[in-house]
C-alpha cells in the first residue's frame, strides 16, 4: 500500500495535470469559435435599427413561465404574432418552455404577453435536427449503376457547423468531399438499382447560430453597399456562366438605366426587385409540384429554368429568378452568384470592405450549397441522368437557447 505521502503527491499531481488540460482545452475552444461565443463580449444588435430597415425579419423569442403553458395562453400569444419556432403548437401546450417566431418591428413596439409569461430575443442559440432527401428511381425497366450527389448541411454566414452525421438507405458506399466553395457533398455509389427503388439519404446536424453575425452579412443591412473594387479572384463572378448570361438584351438593357457610376449594390437590388414584381409572377404550382413529390427530372439542372423563359412567360419559382438576378445584377458590375438553404434558393451579392452579403436571411434557415464560380450549380446530381423523383426532401429543427 502506499504511504499517505506518495499519495497526496499523486493527487497533487493529477491534480495539476488536470488543471494543465483543462487550460489546453480552453485555449484550443478560444482559438477554434467565432468571437462573442467564448471570452470576448458577443457583438451588440441594434434592433431598433433591424426593425427600422427590415421590420419583416424573422426573430426568435424564448418564452418562460412559472407554470405549463395552457392552450389560451398559446392562442393570446398567436393573437401577438407569436407561433412555435420549431414544432406543431399541440406540442407546445403544457410545457413551461419553448422558442416562437414572430416579426421583429411587433417585438422592438412591445409585444404584450399574458400574465405570467416573460420573453427575451434570443442572439445566439443552437439548432439541432434531421434533414432528409429521397430520390425515386423513375426510368421504367433500369437495373444498372447509379451514382448520386447530394449536398449536406454545410457552414454558412452565422451558422457554425458543430455536428454532422449521415446515414443512406439502402446501404453502400458513400463518402463527403468538400468542393472550392465550401459545400459538403455526399457521394453515393451504387453497383445495381433498380426501377421504383428509393435512395434515402438522412443528415443529422448542430449548428451554433450568431445573429449578430448572421445579420452583419444581410444587404438590407449594412451601412455602405458601393462597389468600387474587388480581389481578382470574385471577378469570374461577372462572368457569363451555365443558364446566367448577363448579356442577354433585357439584362443590359436594365443595367443601362442607372448611370455610369459604381454601382451600390442595396440600391440596384431594390430597383431589380421593383422590376421583377411588375414582370414576374411567382410559380406557385412549380413549387406545390415540386415539394409534393411530383415533379420528376432527368437532370436537376432542368429545375432551373432559362431566363428568357421566365421574362417570356412572365412567370417563375426561386430556382428561375435567383438566374435571372445574378444575369441582372452582373451585367450592372456586381458579383453575383445563386445559394441554396432547405426551402429557398437565392442571391448573395460581393460589396467593396464588406466581401459577400446575402438577399435573404432566415435566423433557422440550412444553408445547403453556394456557387463555387459563375455556373449556377443545382443541390443535387445523378448518372447515369435517368428520370428521378425527389419524393421527400424536408428538414426537422430544435431550438437550444445558450445560457446566459
Amino acid at each position: 500500500m502506499a504511504s499517505p505521502i506518495r499519495s497526496t503527491d499523486r493527487r497533487m499531481w493529477l491534480r495539476a495535470t488536470y488543471v494543465r488540460l483543462s487550460a489546453a482545452w480552453l485555449v484550443c475552444c478560444l482559438c477554434a469559435c467565432p468571437a462573442g461565443v467564448f471570452g470576448a463580449e458577443p457583438e451588440a444588435i441594434d434592433w431598433s435599427r433591424v426593425a427600422k430597415l427590415k421590420p419583416d425579419q424573422k426573430v426568435l423569442i424564448f418564452i418562460e413561465s412559472h407554470h405549463p403553458l395552457t392552450l389560451k395562453e398559446l392562442a393570446a400569444l398567436a393573437d401577438a404574432g407569436l407561433g412555435p419556432a420549431d414544432r406543431d403548437p399541440g406540442l407546445v401546450v403544457g410545457m413551461s418552455k419553448a422558442v416562437f417566431a414572430t416579426k421583429v418591428n411587433r417585438w422592438v413596439k412591445g409585444t404584450s404577453l399574458p400574465p405570467g409569461l416573460r420573453g427575451r430575443l434570443l442572439e445566439r442559440f443552437f439548432m439541432s435536427g434531421i434533414y432528409r432527401v429521397s430520390l425515386k428511381m423513375e426510368q421504367e425497366g433500369y437495373k444498372g449503376p447509379l451514382s448520386v450527389e447530394v449536398t449536406l448541411p454545410r457552414e454558412g454566414f452565422g451558422r457554425r457547423l458543430l455536428k454532422l452525421e449521415r446515414v443512406v438507405r439502402p446501404a453502400t458506399r458513400n463518402e463527403i468531399h468538400v468542393d472550392s466553395a465550401q459545400n459538403r457533398w455526399l457521394k453515393i455509389d451504387y453497383d445495381e438499382i433498380s426501377a421504383g427503388q428509393t435512395v434515402r439519404i438522412s443528415a443529422g446536424f448542430r449548428y451554433l447560430v450568431d445573429m449578430a453575425e448572421l445579420l452583419r452579412h444581410d444587404l438590407m443591412l449594412i451601412d455602405s453597399a458601393r462597389n468600387s473594387s474587388f480581389p481578382h479572384a470574385v471577378h469570374r463572378f461577372l462572368d457569363p456562366g451555365h443558364k446566367i448570361d448577363p448579356r442577354i438584351p433585357k439584362a443590359v438593357e436594365w443595367a443601362a438605366q442607372s448611370g455610369p457610376e459604381p454601382p451600390d449594390a442595396r440600391r440596384e437590388y431594390l430597383r431589380l426587385q421593383a422590376f421583377l414584381k411588375q414582370a414576374v409572377s411567382y410559380d406557385k404550382r412549380k413549387r406545390e409540384k415540386y415539394f409534393g413529390g411530383r415533379a420528376v427530372y432527368s437532370d436537376m439542372g432542368e429545375m432551373y429554368q432559362e431566363i428568357p423563359v421566365t421574362l417570356n412567360t412572365g412567370m417563375g419559382a426561386c430556382p428561375d429568378t435567383s438566374l435571372l438576378e445574378c444575369a441582372f445584377l452582373r451585367a450592372r458590375g456586381i458579383p453575383c452568384r445563386t445559394a441554396g438553404r432547405f426551402g429557398h434558393f437565392y442571391t448573395q451579392v460581393y460589396v467593396s470592405d464588406r466581401g459577400w452579403v446575402s438577399t435573404s436571411v432566415t435566423p433557422t434557415g440550412i444553408p445547403l450549397i453556394v456557387d463555387p464560380g459563375p455556373d449556377h450549380v443545382p443541390y443535387q446530381k445523378w448518372n447515369p441522368r435517368i428520370p428521378v423523383r425527389t419524393s421527400r426532401w424536408e428538414a426537422r429543427i430544435r431550438i437550444e437557447p445558450m445560457e446566459e
